[in-house]
């Protein structure tokens, strides 16, 4: 009995041993601007047409709250498990914040995602790295840029 107990010890802690974290660079998505309170008052906008909550806002920075959001591989990298992408498996919860800031003359977009592999048993959950490819990036600075005052 001992044995078989200590197997499946083995096993399950192998398993968790698998992850390998994204390999991916997190991109820096900016565009130059030239009026910068006009450009935050439309990543304000454009922020909460899309549903996003504003957590933080002041002259130079605007933080929205982490989400649900289901993200692709397209959108994200996650790592991997045993050459898999965790973001195909339907058991990768994710979730989705942005930073959007203005310094100098540039506006940056930044992602910020979370997530978490909840295979079933709660002590096997694992909390992944996620980067951003930039795909979500630059869809909402294409969105601010394009925005009427």
């Amino acid at each position: 009995m001992k044995k078989i107990l200590f197997l499946l010890v083995l096993i399950a802690g192998g398993c968790a041993m698998t992850y390998a974290p994204p390999v991916t660079i997190s991109p820096v998505v900016a565009s130059q601007v030239s009026d910068k309170a006009a450009t935050m008052t439309r990543a304000k906008r454009a922020l909460i047409e899309r549903g996003e909550r504003i957590e933080h806002i002041d002259d130079d920075v605007i933080v929205t709250s982490m989400r649900n959001k289901k993200l692709t591989p397209a959108e994200a990298d996650c790592g991997k498990t045993m050459g898999l992408d965790y973001l195909k498996d339907a058991r990768t919860k994710t979730q989705l914040g942005y930073t959007v800031s203005v310094s100098g003359e540039n506006l940056i977009v930044q992602a910020n995602i979370q997530g978490e592999y909840k295979p079933g048993a709660v002590d096997q959950n694992i909390t992944l790295t996620c980067v951003s490819r930039g795909v979500l990036e630059d869809d909402l600075l294409s969105a601010i840029l394009t925005r009427p005052k």
